[in-house]
């Protein structure tokens, strides 16, 4: 083809993948193209440089390649993506704002006026709030266990908490009190991954599952998972080889997820508290 009397409105005999791309072939060989004149090893460098932005578009996106390591060998650290740096000083501003929150204030932003802690409600929340964990928090049935995971969320946007429900109808009734509260919840679904949620609820099955953990590092390699709750975690005392065995296994997961950790509890007694940690 003769390249200088090239009509590039002329779309007979371009190539439908440069069509595509929104240029003609004469566009897409002059710019898109190995230029010519390149100097030896230059288009090598180059490759390297496109591969590490698409690999960072990957991460951005999400996708199932960035999470694996991009084939990165046994032993060897991959490098921080400028993504990932972003990510951890997002989250970082979260912790620094959950820190500075006027939990007072905010408390009766959320409940109304009239609210105020009670029990070891306040002190619960203080942990919660500066990053302290394990937490273990036994209180009596009444005294707004779930406020320890609803308040932070309407607090701090941006992060997700997981919530590790052992009954389905707990889950109904905690996702609405937080819809009722203007906090995004959902019940965790593997057919439908929720990224931007503010609180996940789950059952004990669920979060040890494969599907499950993929999307919990899916999480953590964007630094939105900021806690994990366990509600009604005196359970995990009951269980046994013919009722949720699983639930033992749950502690072990959890420390690999690697963030905060929340016990909630209105029925531990004192003699079981070294059998549960």
């Amino acid at each position: 083809m003769d390249w200088e009397t090239f009509d590039e409105d002329n779309i007979d005999g371009d190539s439908p993948w440069d069509l595509q791309a929104g240029h003609g072939t004469h566009v897409a060989g002059m710019i898109y193209a190995r230029e010519l004149r390149q100097a030896p090893g230059q288009t090598m460098r180059r490759q390297d440089m496109f591969r590490q932005i698409s690999q960072e578009w990957h991460r951005f996106l999400q996708f199932e390649s960035s999470i694996q390591g991009f084939g990165v060998k046994a032993g060897m650290k991959r490098p921080r993506s400028e993504w990932e740096h972003i990510g951890r000083e997002v989250q970082f501003q979260r912790f620094k704002q959950m820190c500075h929150v006027n939990i007072h204030r905010k408390m009766k932003e959320l409940m109304g006026p009239k609210a105020e802690f009670r029990g070891m409600q306040e002190q619960s929340m203080h942990a919660v709030m500066t990053g302290q964990s394990p937490i273990v928090s036994i209180m009596a049935t009444g005294e707004g266990k779930s406020m320890l995971f609803m308040l932070p969320a309407y607090c701090v946007n941006g992060g997700t908490t997981v919530v590790i429900i052992p009954l389905c109808s707990l889950q109904e009734d905690l996702e609405r009190r937080c819809k009722e509260a203007r906090i995004e919840c959902v019940q965790w679904d593997s057919r439908r991954p929720h990224e931007t949620a503010s609180i996940v609820l789950v059952t004990p099955e669920s979060a040890v599952t494969k599907t499950f953990n993929t999307y919990i590092n899916r999480l953590r390699s964007t630094y939105q998972l900021d806690r994990v709750v366990m509600d009604e975690c005196h359970v995990v005392l009951d269980s046994g080889p013919d009722f949720r065995p699983k639930l033992r296994a749950l502690g072990a997961e959890m420390v690999k997820w690697g963030t905060q950790m929340v016990f909630l509890t209105a029925t531990l007694p004192p003699q079981d508290e070294a059998e549960f940690f």
